[in-house]
């Protein structure tokens, strides 16, 4: 079976089809697990019987939960280790050793999951207010520390419904994988259910290998996770806009205005609302940022050339869409190599090396993406005020220097999202 039955999505934890956006306060707690695999196996015995599967009808009323495990976490609750290490190499050897192929900050900087800061649990919690969300992470914590575990302190998301930080609707472009939905929502491109969700056929047609334990598969209907923890320098980001529209105003307050926000728009590929501009190159319109109208677009037969959402921009480089090269459709069938779902601020489900470390690597922080020179993603490509920003223009292009570090990894961690099956599979024990 290609497509996961009804039987899997009782077994699938829910995060994989839903960012819980009726649940739009999110906490997150990151916890290193004791040397009693006993207890630890006690532990998760009990707080699995609380993770959300993607099914509707096991859904609790109020409250989501979901439970990720890294590698060393899977030991600690004693898993054994040629289990261990048929998962992905790069879950095996951590975020932090894969930081040059991320273009990281170096890890002893970080504030997770840095040298020495073992992250083996990930319990995160989803609430419709913050109320109920302090006491939900209170009572997760309290099992953790019960069953001898270090926790760190409570990392809280962002309200959902919100913008991101910069002020930009975030969060708007994603992959369809078949399952939950009967068909992809205007604008989503399917892709094959292997290339999020272990245990199906990828892109490439091969069932992704998966870490077999006896008799049992613990990768079925599981997923990789990535957290990342990112520091954003809001005030330094428009600060380096408006000085650059300041300068190409000539003295004009109204046009320093649209301008802010017209380059602020440029560096991202959308307008804040989140209308793309390349159906909107000169204003935003709130009407093109409808769900049904948003994600309604290519590159190859409006804006080749960047004219209206610069090569560089960073929903192009994340998203080539049909601009990857070739024809349109092959261009769509590589891109589709290299989905990742994003399934909450700061978390993201994917194919770890195809997935997001591609995307980090080769698209994100390669300052030749696509012919460009010198150029990295001027939001996660870590330019670290080196590099440039080219806004293709006819007949003279604009080029704005001394783009600005303002995003900053602060730690992070690669983590397995098992199903509910492979919860209970572990809690069980050797």
């Amino acid at each position: 079976m290609t497509v996961p039955g009804p039987d899997d999505l009782e077994d699938i934890q829910g995060l994989i089809y839903s960012a819980w956006l009726d649940h739009p306060h999110a906490g997150f707690l990151f916890a290193r697990l004791g040397d009693d695999p006993a207890a630890a196996r006690g532990w998760l015995d009990t707080v699995r019987r609380l993770v959300t599967p993607a099914v509707r009808h096991r859904r609790r009323l109020h409250g989501r939960l979901q439970v990720a495990l890294s590698p060393t976490g899977l030991a600690a609750l004693g898993v054994p280790g040629d289990v261990i290490a048929m998962m992905a190499p790069e879950a095996t050897a951590g975020m932090a050793a894969r930081r040059r192929v991320l273009a990281d900050t170096p890890a002893d900087a970080w504030e997770l999951g840095g040298p020495g800061d073992r992250l083996d649990a990930l319990v995160m919690v989803y609430t419709r207010d913050a109320e109920t969300l302090a006491g939900e992470l209170a009572a997760q914590r309290h099992a953790l520390v019960a069953a001898g575990a270090q926790v760190h302190a409570d990392e809280l998301g962002s309200p959902i419904g919100q913008r991101e930080h910069f002020g930009f609707a975030d969060g708007l472009s994603q992959p369809f994988i078949a399952g939950v939905h009967p068909r992809p929502r205007p604008g989503e491109d399917p892709i094959p259910v292997g290339e999020i969700v272990l245990g199906y056929p990828n892109a490439y047609g091969r069932l992704p290998m998966t870490p077999i334990w006896g008799d049992f598969d613990l990768g079925r209907n599981g997923s990789y996770l990535v957290f990342r923890k990112l520091a954003q320098d809001v005030a330094g980001l428009w600060r380096w806009v408006a000085d650059h529209a300041r300068r190409l105003a000539a003295g004009d307050p109204a046009m320093a205005d649209y301008l802010t926000e017209l380059l602020a728009a440029k560096l991202i590929g959308r307008w804040p609302s989140g209308a793309p501009l390349t159906l909107a190159p000169d204003r935003d319109d709130r009407s093109l940022a409808a769900p049904e109208r948003r994600n309604c677009f290519g590159y190859l037969e409006h804006d080749r050339d960047g004219l209206r959402c610069p090569i560089s921009a960073h929903i192009r480089r994340a998203n080539p869409r049909d601009a990857r090269g070739g024809s349109a459709d092959d261009s769509q069938t590589v891109v589709g190599r290299h989905a990742v779902l994003l399934a909450r601020l700061g978390a993201a489900l994917t194919a770890l090396r195809a997935g997001f470390e591609f995307i980090q690597q080769t698209w994100l922080a390669n300052p030749g993406f696509l012919g460009l020179h010198c150029e990295p993603d001027p939001l996660l490509g870590g330019a670290a005020g080196q590099g440039h920003f080219t806004i293709p223009a006819d007949p003279i292009r604009l080029r704005l220097t001394g783009v600005p570090t303002v995003v900053t990894n602060r730690g992070g961690g690669y983590f397995f999202l098992p199903s509910l099956s492979a919860l209970a599979r572990i809690a069980a024990g050797p």
